[in-house]
């Protein structure tokens, strides 16, 4: 007598829709680390960006705060001795542009001192003077950075200052 052998089968395993779920819910997944990875990566750079451009402000400032009153009242001085040279810290700023305003303080409604530094100037020019500056007690000094972003966003920071009659820089 011969016996029929009747094995049972079990069907354990996955369907072709369910691998193909699992396969697009790790590509979603991996998708969005990337891209939040990318994100991280750009606010980095803008936070690279802010603290070089807050450097060079302060830089800038201490400059104007080490030049004497008469020298800071004379557009040509600032622009060659100060705004000509680059502070060091500009690196990650792309496009950066910087504008020095030195006014009398409080605002008289005279018009100010403007030099500009941007990449058309490298070092730097008078937009506007102000002759009378050496006449007054008080002076502002504005210092404005411009730049690009990483992301492509226009940036900006700016710095101000009063400087006295008694200021006795070189």
């Amino acid at each position: 007598m011969q016996r029929s052998a009747s094995k049972s089968y079990s069907s354990s395993g996955f369907t072709l829709p369910e691998v193909l779920i699992t396969v697009v819910a790790v590509l979603l997944f991996g998708g969005a680390a990337f891209a939040t990875n990318q994100r991280l990566l750009l606010a980095l750079k803008g936070q690279k960006e802010t603290t070089a451009a807050t450097l060079a402000l302060q830089q800038r400032m201490e400059s104007y705060r080490a030049t004497s009153f008469t020298n800071l009242a004379t557009a040509n001085y600032v622009q060659t001795s100060i705004v000509a040279t680059p502070t060091g810290s500009e690196g990650p700023l792309g496009g950066l542009s910087e504008q020095v305003t030195i006014g009398v303080y409080p605002a008289d409604g005279s018009t100010p001192t403007v030099i500009q530094r941007n990449s058309t100037y490298p070092t730097g020019t008078i937009v506007s003077t102000n002759s009378n500056l050496s006449t007054v007690k008080l002076l502002r000094v504005d210092e404005l950075l411009s730049w690009t972003s990483a992301d492509g966003r226009p940036r900006s920071r700016q710095l101000s200052t009063i400087v006295g009659i008694g200021n006795t820089g070189p």
